[in-house]
Formats: structure tokens, sequence, C-alpha cells
């Protein structure tokens, strides 16, 4: 870690790993920050007890600002028109969506959700992935908090479907869009909202966990929000993926923002501690960005580049298919670790 860069009040030096407490660990990697270009040098550990990844040092969480403050804005993702093959793909996917999550879009295409069944599974689960696995809300149980909620854009797709939605994101930006869209949206951190016990029917955690500097109390909290037999559904870059193991240091997932990486094991233990019972989801036909954006580390594109360069986005995306589709059958070595949890106790 520079020094010169960050003072040493603005880090917090851990010596062991934040999920289990060991302290036997393998150096990793060092990392900058590629993506935003926040100055510094970060040093990544593997605990030898759970196998998880973490920085150490990292920046205390008075500090972590620094590295946000170039972040992505949440914008809306950009509508293109599609036509031909593009249309009747999205006809498919909006009428499997209707019928099984209960979502409202259009245009549908009649009898989709039947043939859906008919083509590779993979896709289906791309798209239940998208709906984070939530089944249609019961009567009285439709309670939604999506924490690290965004500009809201997944959260009116859930409302569209019958939830009754909640957002929290400690970004101002997302929370003024997300409101602007119906949504019901917390600036700040989940513990410091204020929310009853037993106050909610399902959270999710869409790439929030990885960010936080206590995941064990980010659970807590979520336990304690949920009511019995409420669902938890996660999704976290997974230490353990194949694409990690191929790009090591230049794995798209390794950037200072993330403190700590699980691998599904780790992660599905820590919740079964805290009385959940996890099931590993597949996440779908995805895997093909994080191949290519790792590539475009390894070749020294940063910033943007990484996932619009042309060449990636094409040619090379479709030599990665055939491996993408193969993952996409291993949910412990696909990119995300991807899971539901549901309250037991």
């Amino acid at each position: 870690m520079d020094q010169k860069i960050w003072k040493d009040s603005e880090l917090e030096h851990l010596g062991q790993c934040p999920i289990c407490d060991s302290t036997e660990r393998d150096h990793v990697c060092q990392v900058d920050d590629w993506y935003t270009g926040t100055p510094g040098i970060w040093d990544y550990y593997r605990c030898k007890g759970c196998g998880v990844f973490y920085i150490d040092p990292r920046p205390t969480p008075d500090s972590i600002g620094r590295l946000y403050e170039n972040y992505f804005t949440h914008e809306p993702t950009p509508q293109r028109e599609r036509r031909g093959i593009g249309k009747l793909a999205l006809g498919l996917r909006n009428d499997y969506l209707n019928w099984k999550y209960g979502y409202r879009n259009t245009p549908t295409l009649k009898g989709g959700r039947w043939l859906m069944y008919m083509l590779p599974p993979w896709l289906r689960w791309e798209w239940d992935y998208a709906a984070r696995h939530l089944p249609k809300p019961a009567p009285g149980r439709n309670r939604l908090l999506d924490v690290g909620c965004g500009n809201g854009e997944f959260l009116a797709a859930a409302q569209s479907a019958g939830w009754e939605c909640v957002g929290v994101d400690f970004d101002l930006k997302a929370v003024e869009m997300a409101r602007s869209q119906g949504i019901e949206a917390h600036l700040g951190a989940l513990e410091a909202q204020g929310f009853k016990d037993g106050c909610f029917d399902a959270i999710t955690l869409c790439h929030v966990i990885e960010h936080v500097h206590d995941p064990s109390e980010l659970l807590r909290e979520c336990s304690r929000l949920l009511r019995p037999n409420g669902l938890l559904w996660i999704a976290t870059p997974n230490a353990n993926s194949l694409v990690h193991r191929w790009f090591g240091a230049n794995w798209l997932a390794f950037v200072p923002h993330h403190l700590i990486l699980f691998n599904s094991t780790a992660l599905q233990q820590r919740l079964e501690s805290q009385g959940f019972k996890v099931k590993l989801q597949h996440s779908g036909a995805q895997v093909q960005a994080h191949w290519r954006a790792s590539t475009a580390r390894r070749i020294g594109l940063k910033g943007e580049a990484v996932h619009t360069d042309p060449f990636l986005q094409t040619k090379l995306g479709l030599a990665y298919q055939p491996l993408e589709l193969l993952v996409a059958l291993i949910p412990r070595i696909q990119g995300d670790v991807v899971l539901c949890a549901t309250k037991v106790r």
C-alpha cells in the first residue's frame, strides 16, 4: 500500500481474515484502481481457513468514500430498438418473466413461456437471475427491500409484479433516480435506517456484500429485518470461479472497492450459522462479460474501455461463448456466487 497517497489514519490494518478470524493467509496480488483511477496500490490476501480474498490494509469506513468519487453513476440501462431475432428474443423473455414472476413487461410473444423450456436452460437461468429468483408475492407477504438499489430499475419491475418495494443506497443520485420512479428509497447505511424487526418478506443484495467492511453484521441485520421464512437473495463475485483461476491478478473483480470476495462455501456457511437454509442458483449465460472484461485488463485497458472495446464485445465475445455455456452448468465455478437463503430460525 502506498502510504504517500493514503494516510495511516485513513487505513485499517487487519492482520487476520474478517470472516473467520484466521491469521493464516497467502498473498494473492497487488492491484490498482483500474476502473476509476483513484491513486493507490492494494494487497489482496487469501485466507487459508475459509478461502475468501480480502484487502489488507484497507480504507476505513470514514475514508472509503475516496474510492467512490469517480465511481460509475447509476444511469438507466439504455433501451435500444430491437428487430428480427432480437425482437423475438425480447418477446420470449417478457412472456416468461410475466408468467413466472408476475411482471408486466411488453412486448410479449404468446406462448413464449412454453418455448423457453424447449431452449437451452442457461437462457432461463439468466432471466431468473434478472428477476433475482423471487417468486410472485403472496397477499400480505409482499414487502421487498433492495440493499444497494441503484437507480431502482429492479424495484420498479418488482413493483409491477405486486411487491411493495423499498430501496437503500449510499449514492444520492441513485436514490433520487429511484424516487423518481415511485420507489421508497432511503439514503445511507442499512443499519442506520431504523427499520423494525421482521418488517420485510424478501431482501436482495446484488453485488453489495463485497463492498462492505463487515459482511457478517450486514447478514445479521438482514436476518433481523426478515420475517420467519423470509427470503434473502445474494449475488457476489465468486473467488473460486474459473475466470479467476484463468486470469489471476487480472480478474475483473480485483478492484479496491471489493473489500472481501467470497466463495460459495464460505458464504453458505456464514449464512447457515445465522439461521438460514441456503440454495445455490445458476447465474445463467453471463460469464462472457466476466471473461471479456478480464481479458481487457490483461491487455492493459482501463476504465470504461474494459466494458466497451468493440473487439472484445464482438469477436472475442463469440470466442468465449462455448466456455460460457459450460461454466453456466456449474454454480460453484461460475463468475458469481448466486444464492437464495430462507430464514428458518
